[in-house]
């Protein structure tokens, strides 16, 4: 199947007033732990609850290590990070543990994953 996406007119970071047309991707569904547990489990042979208890635990194991701080790597897929921020300083000692945030979640997806990148098709969507 392929990926579709659409084009989409977005105006330049210098310039607001001209802009170019890119493609975007149309995203065909959200597919729930739920219907994952479903479709892994039809791929063998641990049953749909055991694969829903084991990811409801990395969920909440992967959460408690990235606010630790750590990396968590997820076999063939890639990794999950936390990124922090702060407001600009003219003095490091100004930047203090109240003024630094937790900006998002970053994902980075490792060499096995990108390795379905050339095998892709996409289809446009008008």
């Amino acid at each position: 199947m392929a990926q579709k996406y659409c084009v989409r007119k977005k105006t330049t970071v210098l310039d607001k007033k001209k802009f170019k047309y890119y493609a975007v991707p149309v995203l065909s569904g959200v597919i729930t732990t739920k219907k994952l547990s479903k479709v892994i489990s039809d791929r063998c042979t641990a049953t749909e609850s055991d694969i829903l208890a084991v990811l409801n635990a990395l969920s909440a194991v992967a959460k408690k290590y990235i606010a630790d701080g750590y990396k968590v790597r997820l076999m063939d897929i890639g990794d999950l990070y936390l990124s922090i921020s702060s407001p600009g300083f003219d003095n490091p000692n100004d930047c203090t543990n109240s003024k630094v945030f937790a900006k998002r979640i970053c994902f980075k997806a490792n060499k096995e994953l990108k390795e379905i990148f050339p095998k892709m098709e996409f289809e446009q969507v008008r």
